[in-house]
């Protein structure tokens, strides 16, 4: 292998195994140094190695656990303090790099003594280590299981909806493979640090393992977060600039369910949209569809109408309509848009209009304009109608059942 490579040459490489392997490590920084290929000083960031190409040596590599943070904000940057490498240097040990929570160090005399010769003395020093990766548990825990619960208010089904089940469940595996791999670790310290405490050492079987299932993993895990990040902020961009809105002069759709023309009813005329011009996704439409929910739309008509009697409906109707796959879905839909709206928008209930449904939730918003949710088997709206009409103000029961008799 040395042939391949001229004096003083760079070379890459990524590390074999997780930090916490730590005599897996080690033997493979050896075993490169036996190669010619020498770990160079602060050679090792994001999981690759860089080594220099000095001809075959013996070079011994010790991991020893950091004690304090080692993170490049933390005091001196994370680097050990220099009366330790000076101490080590005694014993000709040379630090090299940092590697996560462990300080590498090698040395050339194969005589050298251990960096640490008591076997608890490096207990109580992984001991620090393993605190650090139990609170990195419970980090991954907060930021992938309850953080998104709280984000969402609790609502998982319409957060899935809403993001795409197959994004979610993207996301679910990512999640899981990260706690997955930080609970891995954590267990894995605690074993070492039982070995050593019990038995004087810990050996990791199979130092010449192959790097590969490893490697491949860290690149699917990093892929797998660009393409959600990615994923996230089109998601992100999309609801900024309206982009998926359809103006409702263009929308040649079905619409599902009532609309302000229907509120008005026979003999109306005069129909004029109104709140033109303002940028503000009035008078559009966007239809999305998911594996859950086969169709899920969003609609907001601005609009004027004159009745057969010559009194005006006027006003804005908002209406979020969704076919879910089964009835069960469409029961925790329910749920979960009146208690988003409880949460988000004061929803204080108001005794419902009796209407021919299997579900019927009434109330009032931060506003005080009247909200109604009806589910009817599968099928979920929620429906609010602002009025600003001064000859006229329908009712909520007269609207709702409007809107209930039109759904399937």
């Amino acid at each position: 292998m040395s042939k391949e490579y001229k004096e003083g040459q760079r070379i890459h490489k990524f590390l074999p195994c997780p930090s916490y392997e730590i005599s897996r490590v080690e033997n493979w920084l050896s075993d490169l140094a036996e190669e010619g290929l020498l770990l160079t000083k602060d050679g090792i960031f994001a999981g690759v190695a860089t080594f220099e190409f000095v001809g075959p040596r013996k070079v011994i590599y010790r991991l020893e656990a950091a004690e304090k943070n080692t993170s490049m904000w933390s005091d001196n940057g994370g680097e050990p303090d220099p009366e330790q490498i000076e101490l080590s240097e005694k014993y000709s040990w040379e630090y090299i790099a940092k590697l996560k929570d462990f300080y590498i160090y090698r040395s050339t005399d194969p005589s050298a003594r251990e960096l640490n010769t008591d076997p608890e003395v490096q207990a109580l020093a992984l001991n620090a280590v393993k605190k650090r990766q139990r609170d990195a548990v419970i980090s991954s825990v907060i930021l992938f299981i309850l953080y998104p619960i709280i984000l969402t208010r609790g609502c998982l089904l319409m957060t899935t909806i809403a993001m795409g089940t197959w994004w979610s469940l993207l996301l679910l595996v990512f999640s899981v493979w990260m706690i997955t791999a930080d609970i891995k670790a954590f267990v894995h310290l605690k074993k070492v640090q039982k070995a050593l405490m019990e038995e004087g050492g810990f050996q990791e079987p199979d130092s010449k393992k192959s790097a590969v299932p490893y490697v491949g993993k860290k690149i699917a895990v990093l892929l797998l977060g660009i393409v959600l990040l990615g994923a996230l902020l089109r998601s992100w961009g999309i609801s900024i600039t309206n982009e998926n809105k359809i103006s409702l002069e263009d929308y040649a759709g079905e619409i599902p369910f009532a609309t302000i023309r229907d509120f008005a009813g026979e003999g109306s005329n005069n129909y004029k949209v109104t709140m033109t011009g303002l940028s503000m996704g009035f008078n559009t439409v966007e239809l999305k569809t998911d594996l859950l929910a086969p169709i899920w739309m969003d609609y907001n008509e601005h609009a004027r109408v004159q009745k057969a009697d010559g009194s005006y409906v006027d006003g804005g109707l908002y209406v979020e309509y969704c076919e879910l796959k089964n009835s069960t879905l469409a029961e925790i839909f329910v749920s979960e848009m009146y208690r988003l709206d409880r949460i988000k928008r004061r929803a204080e209930r108001i005794y419902p209009p009796v209407l021919a449904a299997d579900e019927v939730i009434a109330y009032t918003d931060d506003v005080h304009f009247p909200n109604v949710i009806i589910r009817k088997g599968n099928i979920v709206i929620k429906a609010s109608f602002h009025q600003v009409s001064e000859s006229y103000t329908m009712p909520i029961e007269e609207w709702a059942e409007i809107i209930c008799s039109k759904l399937k």
